[in-house]
């Protein structure tokens, strides 16, 4: 029995390591050679970006991305402030095509469907918006003065999707632009990945459910006499392209408070963000300045 075990176990050899050969010794040690000179280029690369060497690839990255998407929230019932927009600040026909092409801005009308989705409003939108190519509509939004934060949280998730930008900005479509200035302002803060830049304020939280700014949720801020955090004014706010990433990839668990510029405040405070209070979007008289009321 003992020898008819031994038997049926498998049979180890054990054999000799071959030699390798001259020819394989050497391009063993030219490997070595080469992995140490790609090391050594790599750090040197890490220290020419430490002093702003941008390589060529990055550069071409780079033009490809848009400068800034701004996104102009209107209504069914907006259509006088497009007309004074699209007459007193906002380029149409082949100049909008030529500031998306040559400075890299993309400027759109957001605004979401009727209730009885394909009515007058609804075609009166889509007609608009091919004669004027210059619409973001959101289908599966239903367009209401009371959801402003769920629309912003959607044109936020769609502009991401849609196009890769320096800076992701929010309107109100009673304001006007400087387009040059805005950007200029924009791009000197460019060196802040995490930038939230508006006109920033903070103000009583409403408890009172008869006032205008009624915010259901007052409780959560603390007492009857509570000041909101700190936040951009709706007017006009802009953030750069991981806050706004950050907004896209986590919309669902974001909580929609009643204001929608608290509601993007708050969504900042859990982030390492920079909040830039910057009073040229703080939007009033048109004196020739980054924006102005209209």
């Amino acid at each position: 029995m003992r020898y008819r075990l031994l038997g049926n176990l498998p049979s180890h050899r054990f054999e000799a390591r071959e030699s390798i050969s001259v020819d394989d010794t050497l391009k063993l040690l030219d490997c070595k050679e080469q992995q140490k000179k790609l090391v050594d280029a790599e750090h040197e690369l890490a220290a020419a970006k430490s002093h702003g060497y941008v390589s060529k690839f990055e550069q071409s990255s780079n033009k490809s991305q848009l400068q800034a998407v701004i996104g102009i929230m209107t209504t069914f019932g907006g259509q006088p402030r497009r007309a004074s927009s699209r007459k007193s600040w906002l380029p149409t026909g082949p100049a909008l095509k030529k500031l998306e092409d040559e400075k890299r801005i993309i400027i759109r009308f957001v605004i979401g469907r009727s209730p009885n989705k394909g009515d007058m409003s609804d075609r009166q939108i889509d007609q608009e918006s091919t004669d004027f190519n210059d619409f973001l509509i959101l289908d599966d939004h239903v367009e209401s003065d009371d959801d402003l934060t769920h629309k912003t949280k959607l044109y936020f998730t769609k502009a991401v999707e849609t196009w890769e930008a320096a800076y992701y900005l929010k309107v109100d479509d009673n304001i006007g632009f400087g387009i040059d200035q805005l950007m200029t302002m924009l791009n000197s803060h460019l060196d802040k990945p995490r930038a939230y830049v508006g006109c920033m304020k903070a103000g009583e939280v409403i408890s009172d459910p008869n006032a205008q700014w009624y915010e259901p949720d007052w409780w959560k801020f603390g007492d009857q006499k509570s000041e909101y955090h700190r936040h951009a004014a709706g007017q006009a706010y802009g953030l750069s392209k991981p806050l706004a990433q950050y907004i896209s990839i986590n919309s669902a668990y974001l909580k929609e408070y009643k204001n929608e510029d608290v509601a993007v405040g708050a969504w900042m405070l859990g982030l390492d963000t920079e909040h830039v209070d910057n009073q040229n979007l703080c939007c009033g008289a048109n004196n020739g300045g980054v924006c102005w009321a209209q």
